[in-house]
């Protein structure tokens, strides 16, 4: 046998900790676009207030006193904007219940408590800090003569000031394109997972736990005895084609994992037992969920009762200790065989391999099936097939459990349909996060490049009057403008390539028969970014050529 040391925090969180990091990772990227959307409408508000805030400096306003007051206007925003964000994410935490919260490692309850709020202002105040960076730059840099002249009549912003403009609409497009491509990707290995086979047919089975407490069921006899009564009970109830029983119900949290030793298999020095499902079942388990038999013969009633002691194992137990076949007629042992009087299983049967509680297992762990009796629990799961709805069933199981012992319930009541779909939650919750992450940000890169195009024809007017008069075909404007706002949608979508790239890499392990580089996938988001740049774009190039020259040139 062999030890592993692990450390206990890192050992909880290990099955949600990538599902975090990436749902982070989308917060994080969501607020650097809408960061950057932000400081564009804060870079384009201050170029509208050069002329203000210059004359203000001539008249001996210092470049502390601006400073301190572009500073005060951005974080008196930021933290109205932050206070606003606690309001909406305490009345959002009610609609986010069914993301499978409670799966994920804590230990409380999820609440907006005084550390998550103090970090979201923090985090808003360093946003305000931000924005104003790009203001400070624009508002304090140059001389006075220069800055009065850019609004002057006749004069536009300079060129260091569209290219700022320009490089944040491009960072807003390949931020979107991350988002847009993970989103993708995300839907692409959901669709892959819920299209796996879970080895078994999940439709028209209903499932349920009965407890057995130990008051009155001491020992294994006592727990067949009433699962034999419970298959009788429920072999009468209309609708129900089959009933088996069983100590680990798949895709249902839990299970036990045995190591075995197989008698005459000969273990490679270092090598440790492997551990396997171990389940006992009674009735017709198999004949319910419609488990194929590949070889031998299904466990029977009469297994419970013959002094050898059988079991059945799935194909990959099978192929790993047999590889050739011949497994029908071998020993196993549940666990080492040190004691003299330790059970020896004989494997009468192989039956397929089934997904035990995630479809997207790449490596079966393998299972082995004995007589309830030999490894009775003080929990019973029902598995019935019927020829109906299965819920139409619930109150008929429970029923005949109250005829058998008037004291039990059945819990956790539920088709298997439920709880294969209870086990894609993880996956879910992230993928339709995802998608309004993508959606948030096409919105938000739609509006930034309209916006910046829009501006861009108001504050040239003037120039396109001239240029109108002059001779130039509106046509040749439209182009520009239309031109200009599909060039740096594309410099986006080329560096948000690079980035969906990386990301795929870093997401390997939430995805599904996905790789980190999906062609059709990445064509997919070019294609949404580069319809969304040219919609953004129609109506601002369109403006541009419909100036009329006479008015823009008596415009101040």
């Amino acid at each position: 046998f062999g030890t592993k040391v692990v450390d206990l925090h890192a050992d909880q969180i290990a099955s949600a900790k990538p599902v975090l990091v990436l749902l982070q990772a989308g917060v994080l990227c969501l607020l650097a676009i809408g960061t950057v959307n932000l400081a564009n409408l804060f870079l384009v508000r201050a170029i509208g207030r050069t002329k203000e805030l210059s004359i203000r400096r001539v008249l001996g306003a210092g470049n502390p006193a601006i400073a301190r007051q572009l500073l005060t206007e951005t974080l008196l925003l930021s933290l109205a904007g932050g206070l606003l964000g606690l309001g909406l994410g305490w009345a959002s935490l009610h609609a986010v219940d069914g993301f499978g919260l409670d799966r994920l490692p804590h230990a409380g309850a999820f609440t907006l408590d005084g550390t998550v709020c103090a970090a979201a202002l923090g985090a808003a105040v360093l946003v305000g800090l931000v924005l104003a960076l790009p203001v400070l730059w624009h508002s304090l840099r140059g001389d006075l003569a220069a800055a009065l002249s850019v609004e002057s009549r006749g004069g536009t912003t300079t060129r260091a000031t569209h290219r700022l403009r320009h490089g944040l609409i491009v960072a807003q497009f390949s931020l979107a394109f991350v988002l847009l491509a993970g989103a993708g990707m995300l839907g692409l290995s959901f669709s892959r997972v819920t299209a796996v086979k879970p080895g078994f047919e999940a439709d028209h089975l209903l499932t349920g736990d009965v407890p057995l407490p130990w008051g009155n069921y001491k020992d294994d006899k006592q727990r067949l005895a009433f699962v034999q009564r419970l298959q009788q009970e429920v072999a009468t109830v209309p609708g129900v084609a089959s009933a088996g029983f069983t100590t680990m119900m798949p895709f249902t949290p839990g299970g036990s994992q045995n190591a075995i030793f197989v008698e005459g298999h000969a273990m490679a020095p270092g090598e440790t037992l492997r551990a396997h499902y171990f389940s006992g079942v009674a009735g017709d388990f198999f004949q319910a969920l419609h488990i194929p038999l590949i070889e031998g013969r299904y466990l029977t009633t009469e297994d419970s009762v013959r002094a050898t002691h059988a079991c059945v194992i799935d194909e990959e137990v099978a192929r790993r200790y047999w590889p050739k076949g011949g497994a029908i007629g071998h020993r196993i042992f549940n666990g080492p065989p040190t004691d003299q009087n330790k059970k020896a299983f004989t494997i009468v049967g192989v039956v397929g391999t089934i997904k035990q509680h995630d479809l997207a297992e790449t490596q079966a762990m393998g299972s082995v099936y004995v007589p309830f009796v030999d490894y009775a629990d003080l929990q019973v799961s029902v598995v019935l097939r019927t020829t109906q709805a299965p819920q139409a069933a619930a109150s008929a199981l429970r029923a005949a459990v109250l005829r058998v012992d008037p004291e039990l319930p059945v819990e956790d009541l539920k088709t298997m349909d439920a709880r294969i779909d209870d086990s894609l939650q993880m996956r879910r919750a992230p993928l339709v996060l995802a998608c309004i992450f993508a959606g948030v940000a096409l919105v938000l890169a739609t509006v930034g490049l309209y916006g910046v195009l829009a501006y861009s024809v108001a504050q040239r007017r003037r120039e396109i009057g001239i240029r109108l008069a002059l001779g130039a075909v509106p046509g040749a404007i439209r182009s520009q403008f239309l031109w200009l706002g599909i060039k740096l949608a594309l410099i986006g979508t080329v560096i948000g390539g690079l980035g969906a790239w990386l990301g795929g890499r870093a997401m390997t392990k939430v995805l599904f028969e996905v790789g980190a580089l999906n062609p059709a996938v990445l064509g997919a988001t070019a294609s949404v970014l580069a319809l969304v740049a040219i919609t953004a774009c129609v109506w601002p190039a369109a403006l541009a050529a419909r100036v009329p020259p006479m008015e823009a040139l008596r415009g101040d």
